[in-house]
């Protein structure tokens, strides 16, 4: 791999792409809780903390549209729908596990510097 470059994230290019789907709030979060196996809606809502129907449908569909998630309807009575990591999704459980690494090393001195900058707020910032 070379070294980054920030034209590396110019808009458009698969850098930037692949940030943007990561970065989206509820991704990683709807990833992890497919990870297991398949899951109708209303427990994949369950599972997700704080993501409301129409979020999570339109996350959904998001996430359906760039490959990560697979749509299954089924006809029965009353007919349902799973969703489904493809592999592609699945292969964002290694960043999201990056992600969850740095967070538990670095999570700590984020607090503290918000902390920190939050109890500056009265005085003057610096620029």
């Amino acid at each position: 791999m070379t070294e980054d470059r920030l034209g590396d994230y110019e808009v458009g290019s698969p850098t930037r792409m692949a940030l943007n789907v990561l970065a989206h709030k509820w991704t990683l979060l709807i990833v992890l809780a497919l990870k297991r196996g398949p899951l109708r809606f209303t427990r994949l809502r369950a599972l997700v903390p704080g993501v409301t129907s129409q979020v999570l449908r339109d996350s959904l569909r998001e996430l359906e549209r760039d490959g990560i998630v697979d749509r299954q309807a089924f006809v029965a009575v009353p007919p349902h729908v799973e969703y489904s990591l493809t592999a592609l999704g699945h292969s964002l459980c290694e960043p999201a596990r990056a992600i969850r690494a740095w967070a538990e090393k670095n999570g700590a001195a984020v607090i503290s510097a918000r902390q920190s900058f939050d109890g500056d707020a009265g005085s003057p910032r610096r620029r």
